[in-house]
């Protein structure tokens, strides 16, 4: 399965965008903050693009740094959002917040969506009692995600859970028990999506280059 793997923290401070904010990394050792300025041998002295495109783009790459996305799986939900009634920015968003690991991230059973992803590739939980192992798997409201019980008790699912435990979850986002899994409680709005982007933007982005 196709990943992207390059280096968040350089990719971050590209687009400005705080690794803590993504992850749960210590803020007093987040690159961007440190050093809140694009890469390179000129990055502190860089002129930054303006232009109608390099906006549009920018919040393109946000966007897929948010949810970890290929350009081809990006492109897809925008293509899906487009074609469903309502606001086109508004939907893609809930479709990409539907997904199986950004839901665990939400519920804070992870610390970053790599680790998420991660978890649900090497098969850690059930999605209403079936083992399901495919990250973009889209959660209905009212689904229960929940660990095998085996590998609840993994040294690292109970690391993660307690770096994440006090960070807020958002209201459409149930965490059961004391991290034994999760409830999908329905399509979340707008301003409840943790992720700062200008989606229309985004759709504009795509729009002009279909």
């Amino acid at each position: 399965m196709a990943r992207d793997l390059g280096p968040r923290g350089k990719m971050c401070r590209r687009l400005g965008i705080p690794l803590s904010r993504i992850s749960a990394k210590d803020p007093d050792k987040d690159p961007v903050l440190r050093r809140p300025y694009p890469p390179g041998q000129h990055g502190a002295t860089a002129r930054t693009s303006v232009s109608d495109f390099a906006r549009r783009l920018r919040e393109k790459q946000k966007l897929k740094l948010y949810y970890g996305l290929l350009e081809k799986q990006c492109r897809a939900a925008f293509l899906e959002a487009l074609r469903a009634p309502g606001n086109t920015g508004t939907v893609l968003l809930q479709l990409l917040e539907s997904r199986l690991d950004a839901m665990v991230l939400r519920a804070g059973l992870a610390t970053s969506i790599r680790q998420a992803r991660q978890f649900v590739r090497h098969g850690y939980f059930l999605v209403d009692g079936k083992a399901t192992d495919i990250p973009s798997f889209r959660l209905k409201p009212g689904s229960e995600v929940r660990y095998h019980a085996a590998h609840l008790k993994l040294a690292v699912v109970q690391e993660s859970f307690n770096r994440m435990k006090s960070r807020p979850v958002p209201g459409y986002v149930q965490v059961l028990g004391n991290g034994e899994g999760l409830r999908y409680l329905r399509l979340p709005e707008r301003e409840e999506i943790p992720v700062d982007v200008n989606e229309p933007f985004i759709v504009e982005y795509y729009a002009q280059r279909s």
